[in-house]
C-alpha cells in the first residue's frame, strides 16, 4: 500500500491542469531538497520554462522525473482509475510471468533494496537502458514503441 503523500504528489504531478508548476512546488512534489533541484537545474537535467512573471517546471518535465522516480506500477496504483486517462495505454504496465535462475532473483531483490524500489522498479529501468540502446529498430519493428519512448515530451 503506497503512503498518503506518495499518492497525493503523484496525483498533482499527473492529474494537475495547469501546463507548469513552480520550482519551489516541484521540489516538494519530487520529493527533492531544495540542493537536489538547484543541482538538477544547474546540470540541465531540469529544464524550466521562463515567462515574465518567473521560471517554470512544465508539467511533462515533472511526469518525466517522476517515471525516473517511481516506477510504473506505483504511479498507476497512485493515479487509480484516472490512470485511463493520463498515461498512454503503451506504457502502461502489465502482467509478466517469467523463470529465472536464482542467483538472478536474489541479485534483482539485492538490487531493489539498494535502489529502494521493487523488483519491477529495477526491470523497468534496466529495460529502458536496453531500449534506448535499441531504439532505431524497436522504433521500426513495434509500432508505437518510439511514441511510447519519447512520452510525456519532455
Amino acid at each position: 500500500m503506497l503512503e498518503v503523500e506518495v499518492i497525493e504528489r503523484l496525483r498533482h504531478i499527473f492529474l494537475q491542469p495547469r501546463p507548469h508548476v513552480s520550482i519551489m512546488q516541484a521540489t516538494g512534489l519530487l520529493g527533492w531538497t531544495r540542493r537536489q533541484m538547484a543541482e538538477a537545474i544547474a546540470n540541465g537535467e531540469v529544464e524550466l520554462w521562463t515567462t515574465a512573471v518567473g521560471q517554470w517546471v512544465p508539467r511533462a518535465e515533472m511526469m518525466g522525473k517522476a517515471l525516473e522516480i517511481w516506477p510504473m506500477h506505483v504511479i498507476e496504483e497512485a493515479l487509480g482509475d484516472d490512470a485511463d486517462g493520463v498515461l498512454p495505454q503503451a506504457i502502461r504496465s502489465a502482467e509478466l510471468r517469467v523463470r529465472l535462475p536464482r542467483h538472478h532473483i536474489d541479485m534483482l531483490e539485492y538490487r531493489a533494496d539498494q535502489q529502494e524500489t521493487t523488483v519491477s522498479g529495477v526491470l523497468e529501468r534496466e529495460l529502458d537502458g536496453i531500449a534506448s540502446a535499441h531504439i532505431e529498430e524497436l522504433s521500426v519493428a513495434l509500432p508505437g514503441f518510439a511514441e511510447a519512448m519519447g512520452w510525456p515530451g519532455c
